[in-house]
């Protein structure tokens, strides 16, 4: 009887063994799976940061172009600055004007003098060829666009001359 119930109890044990030998690979296999899943998911989070990555790389490389591509076109601008500032001090220097003076000004008082010197001109043929109606249109023009100031050279900004602005008071006489 000793030995059945020992059998018996030699059974129970290889029972009792192989539930837990199958526990142990139970466990072994669900802590396999779960390392498996976890390196699935972490490649899956490396693979996606890589994208990021290189997304990032890329813009990266953009900005970097276009920062070059704007340093290139400052330099351009730079030189047209340049060759434009040269060729202003030449005209300055043509002008024989200050620094500070204003080319705009200039350039238009010298363009008014043209103007009223050619109406002058114009003024003094008409006088001469006693034409009193074109001498009386050119004194209109000439005193509506620049005013009596600038023509007998009492203005700053006359266009005539001492001269010139006393031959356009003789002659303006001469018509009265």
């Amino acid at each position: 009887m000793e030995e059945k119930k020992h059998d018996c109890e030699q059974h129970k044990s290889k029972r009792y063994l192989a539930f837990y030998i199958i526990g142990l690979f139970s466990v072994a296999l669900v802590i396999i799976l779960l390392s498996y899943l976890t390196q699935l998911r972490a490649d899956r989070e490396l693979a996606n940061m890589n994208t990021a990555l290189a997304q990032k790389d890329t813009t990266v490389q953009g900005v970097q172009e276009k920062v070059a591509a704007l340093q290139d076109k400052v330099e351009e601008q730079s030189e047209q600055i340049k060759k434009l500032e040269s060729q202003l001090t030449g005209v300055r220097t043509e002008l024989e004007l200050e620094a500070g003076e204003d080319l705009t000004a200039v350039l238009q008082q010298r363009m008014d003098e043209r103007d009223a010197y050619s109406q002058l001109l114009a003024f003094e043929q008409a006088v001469a060829h006693e034409d009193h109606e074109a001498a009386q249109e050119c004194i209109d023009y000439l005193e509506h666009t620049y005013g009596a100031g600038r023509l007998d050279g009492t203005a700053d900004n006359a266009v005539f001359s001492d001269a010139m602005a006393e031959r356009y008071l003789e002659l303006k006489n001469q018509l009265a």
